[in-house]
Parts: C-alpha cells; structure tokens; sequence
C-alpha cells in the first residue's frame, strides 16, 4: 500500500504565498499611497504657490495703490488734514505743512489755533463748533500765521468722519483771489475819488478862468497903475499854478482830454531830464538808461512830460541828503504768463519806463494809499498828494498801467507799461499864432451858467471884434437861437449846464436848425462825455477850462475859419 503525503497543517503555497510576497504587496500598495501623497502635496504647493502669487499681486496692487494715494495726498492742488474736536492736528500733507510755512513733523500733535492769526481766531473757534456739531459741511477764510514768511489767507472746509470723532479738512489758498478782489475795491475806490476830484475840478476852474480872464483883461485895456504890474504878474503866477492843480486833478480822474502825437520815449526823456537836472539838485545824480529799440507811443507829450516830472520830483523829495535817481526804458513783450502774475497787464508789445530811487522808501500802510489824491507824508506846505495821483490818471488814460515797488530804508521803484503806436498815423502838435487874431464881425451865441465867466467871456470876445448873444441856460439859449438863427456863426458853450440839458445835446438841437452853424464846447470837468458823443452827432472844437483871453481869441477864430 502506497504511503500519501501528510498535508495537514502545511501551508497551501497558493492560498498562503510566501512572506516575501506579501511583503512585496504590502510595498506596492506603500510605494501607491506615498506616489498619491506626494501627488496631493505637489497639488497643494501648486495651490499654495498660485495663492501667494495673488497675494503678491494683491500686495503690489494695494502698495502701487498706497503710493498712488500718498502721491495724490501729498502732491495735491489744496491742504489736507485731520482734526479732533479739540482742534489738534493728527495728520496732514504736504501743502497743508507749507500753507502753516513749518515742516510737517512740527505741526502734527499741535493745535491749528496756534497757526491762526488773531484776528481770525474767533471765526476759527465758532467754525470748528458748528463743524463738530454734525450741522454738514463748515466754511470759513481764515488768515494763517507762518514762520519767516507773510501770511497767508485761507479758506477752510470740514466733513466728519462716519464716527463723528474726526474732521477731515480742506484748505485752498485763496490770497490771489484775495489781492484780486482788494485791486477791484481799490480800482472802484479810486473812480468814486477821480469823479469827486472832477466835481470840484469843475467848479474851481470857474473860479480861474473868471480870474485869469479879468487879468487878461486887466493888461490888455490897460487897467492897472504901473506900480501894480507885479501884483498882477504875482496873480497871474499863482492863478497859473491852482491851474495845474486842477489839471493833476482832472489827470487822476481821467477827465483830461489827451492831444495824441507820435512821440519817440527815449528823445522826450532825454530833453526832459536836461531840464530836470536844476529842479534835482547837485546832490542827486540822474542816470538815464535807454533800451536799444526806438519807443514810438501815440501820447500827449505835456501829459507824458508831467507824469515823469511828478515821479522824478517825488523820487528828489524821498531823497533830502542825496542819492541816486535812475530812469530806464525797454522794450516788453507780454505773454500770458505776465498777465497770471500781474491782473493789471495785458498781453502785446509795451514801453517799459522804470523810475528807480535810492530814498527813504514806503512802508506796506503808505504803499497802499500812494495814488490817492490828496494823501501825502509830506509836511504841511510840502505837497498837494496829486503828483503820483496825476500819473495814474495819466497811464491810465494811455491806456497803460503802473506798478510800484518799495522797501523802507532802501528806495522805490515806478515802473510806467504803456502801448507802442502802429506808426500807421502821425498826430502833430498844434501850433499857436503869436498874436491873437481878431473877429470879422460874426455873431458868438454864448451859453454859460457861470455868471462872472459868461460876464467876462462876453466882454473879451466883444473887444476882439465878434456880435455876442449871451444865455445863461440852454432855455435861453433856444429862445436867442429863434430870434437870431441866421445871423448866429458860432454856438461856443459849456459842457454842463443846469435844466438838464449839456452843451452836446445843446449844439445837436441847434446844429438841426441850422447845419452850417460852429460848436466851441467848453468843458472843466467830463470832458470824457465830449468824447463820448453818439456816433454821427454835431462835430465841435473842445476849449478846456480855465483858459486865459488869447487861448480863447484863438480858438474862435480858427473854428471860424
């Protein structure tokens, strides 16, 4: 009988594989789920990495942002700062430190009241209550005080926070607009006082012209006793002078009647300033310093001669103990840029005359007041206050402008802009016949509401050989017209004239009457309302008041012809 193998309790070889078989499974499975381990956490850093390159992108974008801020913050057009209730300042930038004219490391943690002038703190302490007070947005002009610099005016504008805890506040510089404004309040201030200058220029040169026509006549019948020929040269002297007192007067108001001609600047000064060297002194030396161009401006010369013999008189009485006196010419072109920095200027091709003393100077008070008539720092005696007056109404009517420059101690400068001729015209000065000529008889309709001048007007005329109707109004004056229209040659009449109608609407009504008829119109006050005739009206010949006996002979006979 054949022996069987015992199996029992042997392994089976399939059932049971060996331990190295298993061990390989077991390592199979291992080495898999390490492969998915390190599969997740290459996943994950990919994830990881993808998030950090957000998050510096992110980084990037709030620091470009960051910086685009604090560029914006810092570099605005207008201050920004944070306030609390108290008023102290938490933070600010860059143009609010330089409106406070102090480093902005010593200005966070102060106080904005310390900053602040006096007398705008009390508008500051209620502007800040009602801005903490939730009533919306605060404004108020402040003016600040900063160091070494001048102050600055301001306004001021605040928000609070959502919290209601800070206020954040605005603050735009708005001294431009400041100085603008104070030019228009003096531009205006300077009209009321140039048409109150007029007024009483009118009715003074009433009073010179009746006194310089009774002196005239006076020499001309022969009058006077011999031994009172040098009363009446000391009268005539004087008469003269309250003349050119009222003719500053009427400068400065502008109510002159310019007498245009091409003048070349640099000849008229060069003529001028020979003349000037006696009125100086030998104790100031005059240099003159002309530019290379040739300076043509279309300008009254008297007028012109006037305003640099006021300036170079004032420049001489700011300099008692000596010193320099400087007159410069040049040719400036004006650009946009100048008109920014200058309101008075305007663009185009300028002389440019500059009157530079090394005197006393001006402090900023006088500074402000020196083209006001009849204000002076002199002594009594010493000056009329009408010298720098006349030069503004003079540039003025030039259609230039004038600034001036002045330090205490250290002198003062005028600098005169005024607008070069196109050359296209000449205006030649009129010439005046030595003798006054005589009338042939014409008839004179005179109208003048000043008694002593229509007195007087009527006797000179009459003995230099002319007919004179006289009235006293323009009523009067119609009625004559009525009665003698076809003998009348010349209406000669005021400008001004009680009843409410003047010398222009006057000559215009009579003018319908008779087309042919002479107009004289005399004026010692607006004259700018002769100017300013309606388009097609009456033409006329001005006669200024006051005048002496020959001015007016002369002027009748070459309107007659």
């Amino acid at each position: 009988m054949s022996k069987i193998p015992d199996k029992a309790g042997a392994p089976d070889r399939e059932a049971h594989p060996p331990k190295n078989e298993a061990a390989e499974a077991g390592g199979w499975k291992s080495a898999a789920q390490s492969q998915r381990l390190l599969h997740e956490l290459r996943v994950h850093q990919i994830e990881l990495e993808m998030q950090n390159e957000e998050l510096r992108v992110s980084r990037a974008e709030v620091e470009s942002g960051l910086k685009r801020y604090t560029d914006l913050y810092d570099f605005a057009p207008v201050g920004y700062l944070t306030l609390s209730a108290e008023g102290t300042i938490s933070e600010l930038n860059l143009p609010a430190a330089g409106l406070l004219g102090r480093e902005r490391s010593r200005v966070v943690g102060a106080r904005l009241r310390t900053f602040i002038a006096q007398t705008s703190r009390a508008a500051f302490d209620a502007w800040l209550t009602r801005a903490f007070a939730g009533q919306g947005k605060q404004r108020c002009e402040l003016s600040l005080l900063r160091d070494r610099l001048p102050p600055v005016h301001v306004e001021i504008e605040a928000a609070l926070s959502d919290d209601g805890r800070v206020g954040r506040v605005v603050l735009v510089d708005i001294s431009p607009r400041k100085a603008l404004e104070e030019e228009l309040r003096q531009a205006q201030k300077m009209e009321v006082v140039g048409q109150l200058a007029g007024g009483v220029a009118h009715d003074f040169n009433n009073i010179l012209a009746a006194m310089m026509l009774n002196l005239g006549l006076l020499r001309a019948e022969n009058l006077a006793p011999l031994e009172g020929q040098g009363a009446l040269d000391n009268l005539d002297e004087l008469a003269k002078r309250a003349a050119s007192l009222t003719n500053q007067l009427l400068l400065f108001g502008r109510r002159q009647v310019p007498k245009p001609q091409e003048v070349e600047l640099n000849a008229t000064l060069r003529h001028l300033l020979k003349m000037l060297e006696r009125l100086l002194g030998e104790d100031i030396t005059c240099t003159f310093h002309a530019g290379t161009a040739e300076l043509w401006l279309e300008a009254d010369v008297t007028m012109l001669e006037q305003a640099v013999m006021n300036l170079c008189l004032n420049a001489r009485d700011a300099m008692p103990n000596g010193g320099t006196l400087t007159v410069e010419t040049s040719l400036r072109e004006i650009d946009a840029a100048n008109v920014s920095r200058d309101p008075k200027s305007r663009p185009g091709r300028f002389a440019s005359l500059r009157v530079t003393d090394t005197g006393c100077g001006m402090a900023p008070g006088v500074l402000a007041h020196v083209f006001e008539p009849f204000f002076t720092t002199k002594e009594v005696g010493k000056g009329s206050g009408l010298g720098l007056s006349s030069v503004y109404g003079t540039v003025a009517q030039h259609k230039g402008w004038l600034n001036v420059e002045s330090v205490l101690a250290y002198g003062s400068t005028f600098t005169l802009y005024l607008p070069l001729a196109d050359r296209q015209g000449s205006y030649p000065a009129p010439s005046r016949p030595t003798t006054p000529p005589k009338g042939k008889g014409e008839t004179i309709l005179l109208v003048e509401d000043e008694p002593a001048v229509l007195q007087l007007s009527t006797r000179v005329l009459t003995r230099f050989g002319y007919k004179v109707l006289a009235a006293a109004d323009a009523r009067q004056a119609i009625a004559l017209c009525e009665q003698h229209r076809e003998e009348i040659d010349l209406l000669l009449t005021d400008m001004r004239m009680p009843g409410g109608m003047n010398g222009l609407a006057l000559a215009e009504k009579l003018r319908a009457r008779k087309p042919s008829l002479k107009v004289i119109i005399m004026s010692g006050y607006n004259s700018e309302m002769v100017t300013g005739s309606p388009a097609g009206s009456v033409d006329f010949t001005y006669l200024a008041k006051p005048f002496e006996i020959e001015r007016l002979a002369e002027t009748v006979r070459h309107c007659l012809g």
